[in-house]
């Protein structure tokens, strides 16, 4: 009886000391922290302004250009950074580069979205591998203005994949802000980058809405929108492409699914101006939004008047 007991008691304090190992283990773990240092000074950034959240094991700055606004992110990590989108252009991209080089970690750059205003840095990162949705990366591989700044090839990604020490899946969203709207996740830290699908406090680029086709954009965009609220409320960071970021990832899409229900109604005329009647011209539209919305960020908006883009444009094609 003796020696069962004396067994016993031993196997007790055996098991007491595997169960402590491990909770120290995990404890250890849970407390890892990486010692970034100081961020690269903000002054560098004269053409706009600068954002750093730092966590344990990862940090996040976030590179707002005054015009627009346009944003970058950068995630960087022990060793490595990854770069989120470029900015608009060269002279945005001075300045972004000096700032990186500060920082002065190996790194790779994630495009979101085949416009402009998010890769026209490029050619200050010719030296680095970039990455985008594999039907994104196609686009932009065949794409003219792109492959003049950036020679070499977009990766393509399929899922999900190691960049920087960290796991990104992508996804898409199809004939929304534009053709195809990329986003990128990380589920260890709860981050996601959602390019030009969510905008923050800004006025959406509407210009490729085109309601009297079979297809209405507005409709897909907001069912995208349902699907990332429904999917990642939860994640602790929402990066967007215009105007920072977030934490409270489920307000600023239902504040963006708002908007783009008041922009579909009054450009199909289901919804009456604040001064009466329903909108004919482009003019009203912007008119109309601005009215609703007087304190957001200029955005790309007005790119959906005439002559936008360049001398006898016609403008977006919503009447």
């Amino acid at each position: 009886m003796m020696k069962y007991l004396n067994l016993k008691f031993a196997a007790t304090i055996m098991l007491a000391i595997t169960v402590y190992a491990c909770s120290s283990d995990d404890d250890s773990n849970s407390q890892v922290t990486v010692d970034f240092g100081t961020a690269p000074s903000s002054s560098i950034i004269t053409t706009g302004s600068v954002n750093v959240i730092t966590e344990n094991t990862v940090r996040y700055h976030t590179i707002d250009f005054t015009s627009a606004p346009y944003t970058v992110t950068i995630v960087e990590t022990e060793n490595d950074i990854v770069v989120v989108d470029l900015g608009p252009a060269p002279a945005f991209a001075d300045e972004l580069k000096a700032y990186i080089d500060l920082i002065n970690k190996s790194g790779a750059v994630i495009i979101t979205h085949n416009h402009g205003d998010h890769y026209g840095g490029a050619a200050n990162f010719t030296d680095l591998d970039f990455y985008a949705e594999s039907t994104v990366a196609n686009q932009l591989n065949n794409t003219a203005d792109f492959t003049s700044l950036y020679p070499n090839a977009v990766i393509g990604v399929n899922g999900s994949l190691e960049i920087g020490g960290l796991e990104f899946t992508f996804d898409k969203v199809s004939n929304a802000e534009t053709g195809e709207n990329g986003y990128i996740h990380n589920q260890e830290h709860k981050v996601i980058f959602s390019g030009d699908l969510v905008y923050n406090l800004t006025h959406i680029y509407l210009r490729e809405y085109t309601p009297n086709d079979t297809e209405d954009e507005i409709n897909n965009w907001i069912a995208g929108l349902n699907m990332l609220k429904t999917n990642f409320s939860d994640y602790n960071h929402l990066f967007v492409g215009h105007n920072g970021s977030r934490s409270d990832v489920g307000t600023v899409i239902d504040e963006n699914i708002e908007y783009l229900q008041n922009a579909q109604g009054i450009i199909k005329g289901t919804q009456t101006l604040s001064g009466g009647g329903t909108a004919t011209t482009q003019q009203q539209v912007i008119d109309e939004l601005q009215l609703l919305y007087p304190t957001y960020h200029e955005g790309g908006l007005l790119l959906s008047l005439p002559d936008a883009f360049f001398p006898g444009d016609p403008g977006t094609d919503w009447f």
